[in-house]
C-alpha cells in the first residue's frame, strides 16, 4: 500500500472521490488569508461546513460514548465558533466523500491549528532530558510520561505535564534564531511569550523582540529555575513539590524534607519528589556524605577556613556571636533540652568517675614530663606554618601543578561542572579523580561555588529574536498539549503556547461514503476559535489491493451520513 500524490488524488476525485473538490491549496479566499485547503502534494486538507454541535455540562450530562446524549450539545450554525476551555465540539466536513474500494484515508490535524515546530526541535525537561518532539510523540506511544515548564496564571514558572505530543502533518516553517545562538522552526502562527506577558505569533515576531527566557543553573549539584515575578531562583524540586500538592500526591507537613527517590538531584519530575522527616532525610544523607571516603579533618579544616573568612565581616561574626551564645544559654537553662541535658551529664559522669579523672591527670604528668621540648617544638612548627611568606605559598602552588600537569581535563570550566554536579568540593575530587586541594588552582571557581561572586547564580543573559527568515518548502511537524498552564519551555530557552486543539477523525475505510463527522478537543485552558469553510484536517491517501469485504459491502450504519453524526449503536 503507498500513498498516493497529488495527480492521482485529482484522477480519483474527478471521478466522484471529492465533492466539492479544490484541485490547488487554496490561502487566500476574497483577498483575505484563510486556514489552507484543498490539494496539496500528497494530501487533500478538508473543510468544515458551518453546522457544529458543541459539548455543553450545563445539564450535568455523562458523555457516554454508547448513549450520546443530545441535551450535551448545542447545535449551533455559524461560520466561527468559540470551544470553550477544555471541552469539545463536533462538525462535519464541506465535502461529500465516497472512498474507492482499494484506497484507505487517514485524517490528521491542520497545523494551522495545532501550531506546530519542526520534529528535531527539544523540549525542556524536569527531569534533566531535552528530547525531541519527535522522540516524545514515540515514547508516548509507550506510555512515556513528561513534565516540562510552563508560566502560570499568575506569572509563575511551574512544572506542568506534557501531554499527547504527536505528529501534525507537513507546514511551512520559519527559522528564529535567538542571541543565544539558538535556532528554532516553527509554524509562523505559532505563539511565543514575550517578556511583557503577551502572546505574539512567530510570524509577527521582529529583530529584538524579547523573549519569555527559562533560566536553569545549578547549584550545590540542585537545578535552580529563575523566576521572572521575583527575580531569584527557586529550586526545581520544590516546582515538583507544588506539582504533587496541587494534584493530591501527598499533602505538605511540616518537619519534612523533599527527596529525590532515585537519589539524582536534577531528575526533578514530580513522580521522583517525595516528603520525608527531616531527620530520617538528614541520617539517609549523612550515610551517604560522611560515609566511605569522608574525611574529618579535612572536613573540620573546611569549615574553620570558612569561619574564618566569615570572622573578617565583623558585623557578620557580632551577628554569630550574639547567636551561638543565645542558643548556648538556651540548651544550658531552657525547658526544651532538659532531657538531653541530663542524658548528657549522666553519660559524662559514667565516663569521668573520679578513679578515670586522676589516672588522666598521671597521664599528662608522665608526657611532659618525659618530653620537656614537646610543646615548645609543636608551637614552633604552628608559629613557622602561619609565618610563610607568600613566596612559598607560590611556590607550594606552583610545585602543585607541576604535580598535575598530565591532568589537562583538569580545568576552570570541568572543575565548575564537577562542582555543580555533586555539590561539594569531595565529590567533585571524586568524580575527577584528583586530589581536593587542586581546587586550590581555581580560586576564583571555587568563590563563585560558595556563592561569594557577586553574580553567582543570576542569570545574564537575555532571550531576543535576532533574525527570522523563512525556510523553502514543506516540512514534517509536531507539538503537544500542556492542559494546565497552555504554554511549554523549549530547550532553546523560552516559553511559546502548546497545540490547543486536537482532531480525532475515524480512518476512512474502503468504500464508505459521506460526510466526515469531525471531532475538534480544545485541550487548553483558554477558548478556541473554530472557522468554517476553511482547512481543518488533513487527508492522506493510500492505495492498495481491494479487501475481501469494504464498508459498502456490509453496508455499515454511518454509510451515506450527512450532517453532523453521533455514534450510534
Amino acid at each position: 500500500m503507498s500513498i498516493l500524490p497529488d495527480w492521482r488524488i485529482r484522477e480519483l476525485a474527478l471521478s466522484g472521490m471529492i465533492d466539492p473538490f479544490e484541485d490547488r491549496l487554496v490561502r487566500t479566499a476574497e483577498n483575505a488569508q484563510v486556514i489552507s485547503y484543498g490539494l496539496s502534494s500528497f494530501g487533500y486538507d478538508l473543510r468544515c461546513a458551518d453546522e457544529w454541535k458543541i459539548f455543553t455540562n450545563v445539564n450535568s450530562a455523562v458523555v457516554d460514548p454508547k448513549h450520546f446524549d443530545e441535551r450535551s450539545f448545542v447545535d449551533i450554525q455559524a461560520p466561527e465558533i468559540i470551544i470553550p476551555p477544555n471541552s469539545f465540539a463536533l462538525a462535519r466536513s464541506l465535502e461529500y466523500m465516497r472512498i474507492p474500494d482499494d484506497v484507505m484515508v487517514v485524517a490528521l490535524g491542520k497545523s494551522t491549528y495545532a501550531r506546530c515546530f519542526s520534529g528535531d526541535t527539544r523540549v525542556a525537561l524536569a527531569d534533566g532530558r531535552s528530547p525531541t518532539l519527535e522522540e516524545m510523540a514515540r515514547g508516548a506511544q509507550e506510555g512515556e510520561l513528561y513534565f516540562g515548564y510552563s508560566i502560570g496564571p499568575l506569572g509563575q514558572v511551574l512544572v506542568t505535564e506534557l501531554t499527547a505530543p504527536r505528529y501534525i502533518g507537513r507546514d511551512s516553517l520559519l527559522e528564529l534564531t535567538l542571541d543565544t545562538g539558538e535556532t528554532i522552526q516553527t509554524t509562523p502562527d505559532h505563539e511565543f511569550l514575550t517578556r511583557d506577558g503577551r502572546m505574539v505569533a512567530a510570524g509577527a515576531l521582529t529583530p529584538g523582540a524579547p523573549l519569555m527566557p527559562l533560566y536553569r543553573s545549578l547549584r550545590r549539584g540542585y537545578e535552580m529555575t529563575f523566576q521572572p515575578l521575583t527575580g531569584y531562583m527557586l529550586g526545581t524540586h520544590r516546582m515538583a513539590d507544588e506539582w504533587n500538592l496541587r494534584h493530591g500526591v501527598y499533602e505538605s507537613q511540616p518537619g519534612t524534607h523533599r527527596h529525590h527517590l532515585d537519589g539524582d538531584r536534577l531528575n526533578n519530575a514530580p513522580w521522583n519528589i517525595t516528603r520525608m522527616e527531616a531527620g530520617a532525610h538528614l541520617r539517609l544523607h549523612n550515610e551517604v556524605t560522611y560515609g566511605e571516603g569522608f574525611h574529618p579533618q579535612e572536613h573540620g579544616a573546611a569549615i574553620s577556613d570558612a569561619l574564618t573568612r566569615l570572622r573578617e565581616n565583623d558585623a557578620w561574626y557580632a551577628r554569630y556571636r550574639a547567636a551561638q551564645a543565645t542558643r548556648a544559654q538556651e540548651f544550658w537553662t531552657g525547658d526544651l533540652h532538659a532531657a538531653t541535658r541530663a542524658d548528657l551529664l549522666r553519660r559524662h559522669r559514667e565516663r569521668w568517675t573520679d578513679e578515670e579523672r586522676q589516672a588522666q591527670r598521671e597521664r599528662l604528668a608522665r608526657f611532659w614530663a618525659d618530653h620537656p621540648q614537646a610543646r615548645g617544638v609543636q608551637g614552633e612548627r604552628s608559629r613557622q606554618a602561619w609565618q610563610r611568606d607568600d613566596g612559598s605559598r607560590r611556590a607550594g602552588q606552583a610545585n602543585h601543578a607541576r604535580t598535575l600537569k598530565l591532568r589537562e581535563d583538569v580545568t576552570e570550566a570541568s572543575v565548575r561542572r564537577a562542582l555543580d554536579q555533586t555539590g561539594s568540593i569531595r565529590g567533585a575530587a571524586g568524580l575527577l579523580d584528583v586530589d581536593r586541594s587542586a581546587f586550590r588552582r581555581f580560586p576564583d571557581v571555587l568563590a563563585a561555588f560558595r556563592g561569594q561572586a557577586a553574580d553567582a547564580g543570576r542569570p545574564v543573559v537575555n532571550h531576543k529574536v535576532l533574525s527570522i527568515r523563512e525556510l523553502p518548502g514543506d516540512h514534517d511537524v509536531y507539538c503537544l498539549t500542556v492542559p494546565e498552564a497552555g504554554n511549554f519551555a523549549l530547550e532553546a530557552g523560552v516559553f511559546v503556547s502548546n497545540c490547543g486543539i486536537v482532531a480525532n477523525v475515524t480512518p476512512l475505510e474502503p468504500g464508505w461514503e459521506g460526510h466526515v463527522t469531525l471531532e475538534f478537543s480544545n485541550t487548553t485552558p483558554l477558548p478556541a476559535k473554530m472557522y468554517a469553510f476553511e482547512g481543518c484536517v488533513q487527508l492522506l491517501f493510500f492505495q492498495g489491493e481491494r479487501p475481501e469485504v469494504t464498508y459498502g459491502d456490509r453496508q455499515g450504519k454511518y454509510q451515506g451520513q450527512r450532517g453532523v453524526t453521533l455514534p450510534r449503536l
